[in-house]
């Protein structure tokens, strides 16, 4: 008898939990759509490209210093010890270069952090409000993968687009 409780106790959190209001939203279909993240993403290929620019500017200084050291016969050994060091400098430059811009959290990281946050902010403050307006309880994003099948009418993803296309507009 003393279980008794503790029965009814599992099947009331389990009719609790079947009792959950659940939508879901494509986040890629979000992302894709709206042209904050077009511009955003514009924006960090302009400035990576221009990383990448100075990367290679870095890379033919030291493939110069490096033809010279390979083709000059008649270089004195002071002259020759001063373009190693300045090749050993310059690799060493370019690496640090590479590291802080595209390695991890580098600049390239943390740019695209800082320029998706408010993005992301928006989506999720669009979901949370209709989510407390529509009643639900629970919102799964499709995209992340874990959600295996959806009956279209929990998908609210068009209404997000909406809510985020309206904030636009004013």
């Amino acid at each position: 008898m003393k279980s008794l409780p503790l029965i009814l106790m599992t099947v009331t959190c389990t009719c609790v939990i079947f009792a959950q209001t659940i939508a879901v939203i494509d986040s890629d279909r979000i992302f894709d759509t709206i042209g904050e993240v077009a511009d955003a993403k514009e924006l960090l290929e302009t400035e990576i490209e221009e990383w990448e620019a100075h990367a290679d500017s870095l890379q033919d200084e030291i493939d110069a210093i490096q033809t010279d050291l390979d083709y000059t016969m008649v270089m004195s050994p002071e002259r020759r010890r001063e373009r190693e060091a300045l090749l050993e400098e310059k690799s060493i430059e370019l690496q640090e270069f590479l590291e802080y811009i595209f390695g991890p959290s580098g600049l390239v990281e943390s740019r695209n952090e800082e320029l998706v946050s408010p993005i992301v902010a928006n989506i999720n403050e669009a979901v949370q409000e209709i989510s407390r307006e529509e009643g639900y309880d629970i919102v799964f994003d499709t995209s992340a993968g874990v959600v295996i099948f959806v009956e279209n009418a929990l998908d609210i993803t068009d209404m997000v687009l909406e809510r985020l296309s309206i904030r636009g507009e004013n």
